[in-house]
C-alpha cells in the first residue's frame, strides 16, 4: 500500500466503523421474537434499542390513517360575544349545507347573514362594523385556528410515543394524520378528537338546587295542561274528555321520553308513570344518591330532551347557572346493576380555565390520601391561575367545585381550606392510560376548535410485511442484474464498482439509521432509483479511462486522466438531481419526503463512493506492480 494511500483507507475504515454501529442496533431489533420484545419492554430496555433502529413508515409498520375536519361553524359560534337562537340557527344552516366539499363556509355563512338580514356587529362588534370586515376577520381567525391544531396534534402525538408522525393540512380545514405501528386506535382517535376544555365551576348548593327542579317542574306541568286544552277543545260528556286527556297525555309522555316501544304494552304501569309524571315532570326522573341527585342510566335522554326547553333554557340563564352531568354512569354499590349520572348545577361562567395549567403529570394516589392507589392528575398552575385559585377556594371555603371537562362533570369536590399554591389534582379514571392522555392533552393544549374523523383506515401489519417483502426483493433484483452488467461490461474494474455500490447502500442505510429517519414504500423506491444512479458514475468515469487508454496512455495516467474529466460531469448531473430531492423534501409530505431523504442521501454518497472509494482501489491495484493492460 503506498504511503499516500494511508489516510484514505483510514478514512474509509472509521466510516466503516460508523455505518456497521449505526446499522447494528436494527440488526439485533430484527431478530426479535415478540416474546423478547415483550420481555425488554418490560425491563425498559426496548425504548432505547427502537431509538436507534431504522424506523418504519404507515405503509411498511402498519397503523392508522386518519382525516380530522375542523368544526369551522362551531367556532364561528364560539368567537360571538352573544348567541341568541337567531344567530345559532343561521350557523346551524350553514352546518348543514357545509358536508358539500365544494362550497367555501364563510361563502355559505354570508349568504345565509344576507338572506337573514342579521347584522354581524351585534355579535362580533371587536372584529368591525362592517360584513366584510368581520367575515375577513373570521376567516383569519379559522386560518389560525386550524394552525393551532396542527401544532396542537403534533405536540399530543409526540407524547403520546408515535415514531415519526404525518400530520399535516389537506385543504383549508382537514388536516391528515398518519400513525405508524399505533396498537390501541381507540385510545388514539379519542387523543386526537378530544378538545379538551378544562374548567372550574363552583357548584350551587342544595337548596338552590332544590328550589330549581321545584320551578322545572312547575313550568312542565302548566306546558302540559296548555297542551292538553289546545288538543281537545270540544268534548262531549265528561267521561269523554277524560278519556281524551288521558289519551293526549300518554302520547305527550312518550314523545317527551322518545321510547316507543313503551307505548302501551302494560296499561297499568303506564298509568302509574302518567301520574308520576304529571306531579311531577322534571323530578319524577331524578334518584336521591348520597351528597348528589342521580339520573338512571335510561332516563338521562328524556331528561335532557326535558332540559332543552326553550323555557327551561331562560330559566337557567336568568339564574345564570347551568347543568350538567358526570362523566359516565356508575353504580352507587358493586353490586347493583342500575347505574346512575349524577346532576350538577353549576354558576355560569367558569372561575378558571385550563389556560392556567402549566403542568400535568399523571401518577397514582399517594398511601394516606383518598386516592391511594387510584390514578390521578395532578396540575400545577401559573401565576395568574394561582393567584385566581387561591382566592377562590379561600372565598368558598365549605363549597363545591367542579372539574368540567368537555362539558362534563369530572368530579366536584368540597373546598376544605385556602390553597395558595396553586395545585390540585383530578380523580376518577378508569386507569392509568387514561390519566396519562389527559395529561398529555392539558400539557400540549386545548384544541381551539373541535375536530372530528371524517376517514379513518386502519393498514393491517401484514400489508406493511408484504410491502417490505416486495420491496426487498425488488432491491435484491434491481442490485443483481446490475452487479452483473457491471462484472460482464467492465471486468475488474466492474468489481470494484460492484464494491462501492454495495458500499452506497450500506451507508445509505446507516444515515436513515442515525438520522432517525423513516423508511416508507417511496424510501424504497429511492433507493432502488439510488442503485441505478449511484453507479451511473462510475460507468463515467470508466468511460473516461477507456478513451484514455485509447489515446495509448499508461493505466495509471488514464485512471488519473478520467477521474480529473469525469469529476465536472458527475458533479453538474448530481447536483441538479440533488436539488430536486431538496425541493421534494421542502414541499412534499408524508411518503414524498421518504422518498426525497433518501435519494438525497443516495446522490451525495454515490458521489463518494465512486470518487473517493473506487479510485483509492484502483490506485492500491496499479501501484503493486508495472500494469501494461487494465482490465476494464
Amino acid at each position: 500500500m503506498g504511503k499516500n494511500l494511508t489516510p484514505r483507507y483510514l478514512v474509509i475504515a472509521l466510516i466503516l466503523i460508523w455505518a456497521v454501529s449505526s446499522l447494528l442496533p436494527t440488526w439485533k431489533y430484527q431478530r426479535l421474537s415478540e416474546n423478547q420484545k415483550e420481555e425488554m419492554r418490560i425491563n425498559g430496555e426496548l425504548e432505547n434499542l427502537e431509538s436507534k433502529v431504522i424506523r418504519q413508515g404507515l405503509d411498511l409498520k402498519g397503523g392508522m390513517y386518519i382525516v380530522l375536519e375542523a368544526d369551522i361553524p362551531a367556532l364561528i359560534s364560539n368567537l360571538s360575544s352573544i348567541k341568541d337562537e337567531r344567530l345559532l340557527k343561521i350557523i346551524d344552516r350553514t352546518r348543514e349545507q357545509s358536508s358539500n366539499p365544494n362550497l367555501d363556509i364563510f361563502t355559505i355563512f354570508e349568504n345565509e347573514v344576507k338572506n337573514d338580514g342579521i347584522k354581524l356587529s351585534r355579535y362580533y362588534h371587536e372584529y368591525g362594523a362592517s360584513l366584510e370586515d368581520i367575515l375577513s376577520a373570521l376567516e383569519t381567525e379559522s386560518d389560525d385556528a386550524i394552525n393551532r391544531v396542527l401544532e396542537i396534534l403534533q405536540n399530543r402525538v409526540d407524547q403520546f410515543g408515535v415514531s415519526e408522525p404525518t400530520i399535516q393540512k389537506q385543504g383549508k380545514h382537514r388536516i391528515v394524520v398518519e400513525l405508524a405501528g399505533i396498537k390501541d386506535s381507540d385510545r388514539a382517535r379519542a387523543l386526537l378528537q378530544s378538545t379538551a376544555l378544562l374548567e372550574f365551576y363552583l357548584v350551587k348548593n342544595n337548596s338552590v338546587t332544590s328550589e330549581l327542579i321545584s320551578q322545572f317542574d312547575e313550568i312542565l306541568k302548566s306546558k302540559l295542561k296548555k297542551s292538553e286544552k289546545l288538543a281537545a277543545p270540544d268534548l262531549e260528556g265528561k267521561k269523554d274528555k277524560k278519556n281524551q286527556n288521558n289519551d293526549n297525555n300518554t302520547k305527550q309522555v312518550s314523545e317527551l321520553f322518545s321510547q316507543e316501544e313503551s307505548s302501551s304494552n302494560d296499561s297499568s304501569t303506564s298509568g302509574e308513570v302518567q301520574d308520576i309524571f304529571d306531579d311531577a315532570p322534571f323530578s319524577s326522573l331524578l334518584t336521591a344518591l348520597p351528597g348528589d341527585i342521580g339520573v338512571k342510566q335510561k332516563n338521562i335522554y328524556s331528561l335532557k330532551k326535558l332540559i332543552e326547553d326553550s323555557k327551561i333554557q331562560q330559566k337557567l340563564n336568568n339564574a345564570n347557572g347551568q347543568i350538567l352531568f358526570s362523566q359516565e354512569a356508575k353504580s352507587i354499590t358493586p353490586d347493583s346493576p342500575e347505574k346512575f349520572y349524577r346532576l350538577y348545577y353549576l354558576e355560569n361562567q367558569p372561575e378558571l380555565t385550563g389556560g392556567i395549567v402549566e403542568e400535568a403529570k399523571a401518577d397514582l394516589g399517594s398511601i394516606g390520601s383518598g386516592s391511594a392507589g387510584q390514578s390521578i392528575v395532578s396540575l400545577s398552575m401559573n401565576n395568574e391561575g394561582s393567584r385566581t385559585w387561591s382566592r377562590v377556594t379561600g372565598a368558598n371555603i365549605g363549597e363545591r367545585i367542579a372539574i368540567v371537562l368537555d362539558n362534563k362533570v369530572h368530579m366536584a369536590p368540597s373546598i376544605r381550606e385556602k390553597i395558595p399554591s396553586g395545585r390540585t389534582q383530578i380523580e376518577g379514571f378508569a386507569n392509568i392510560n387514561e390519566a396519562k392522555d389527559l395529561a398529555i392533552i392539558l400539557r400540549a393544549g386545548a384544541l381551539p376548535t373541535p375536530v372530528k374523523i371524517i376517514e379513518e383506515r386502519i393498514v393491517g401489519p401484514s400489508l406493511g410485511t408484504d410491502s417490505i417483502t416486495k420491496g426487498t426483493q425488488a432491491v435484491i433484483f434491481g442490485l443483481i442484474s446490475v452487479l452483473i452488467f457491471m462484472i460482464t461490461y467492465y471486468k475488474l474494474a466492474g468489481i470494484i464498482a460492484n464494491f462501492a455500490l454495495i458500499w452506497n447502500i450500506v451507508l445509505v442505510l446507516a444515515i436513515l439509521a442515525s438520522l432517525q429517519a423513516t423508511l416508507t414504500l417511496p424510501g424504497i423506491a429511492g433507493l432502488i432509483l439510488t442503485v441505478g444512479m449511484s453507479i451511473d458514475a462510475n460507468v463515467i468515469i470508466f468511460e473516461r479511462i477507456r478513451e484514455e487508454l485509447r489515446k495509448g496512455k499508461t493505466p495509471k495516467a488514464s485512471i488519473d486522466s478520467g477521474y480529473d474529466r469525469a469529476i465536472t460531469t458527475i458533479i453538474d448531473a448530481n447536483v441538479t438531481t440533488l436539488i430536486a430531492s431538496l425541493v421534494l423534501y421542502q414541499f412534499g409530505t408524508g411518503p414524498i419526503k421518504g422518498f426525497a431523504t433518501v435519494l438525497f442521501w443516495g446522490i451525495l454518497i454515490s458521489m463518494f463512493t465512486a470518487v473517493y472509494i473506487t479510485r483509492t482501489i484502483l490506485n492500491t491495484y496499479i501501484s503493486k506492480k508495472t500494469l501494461t493492460k487494465l482490465s476494464i
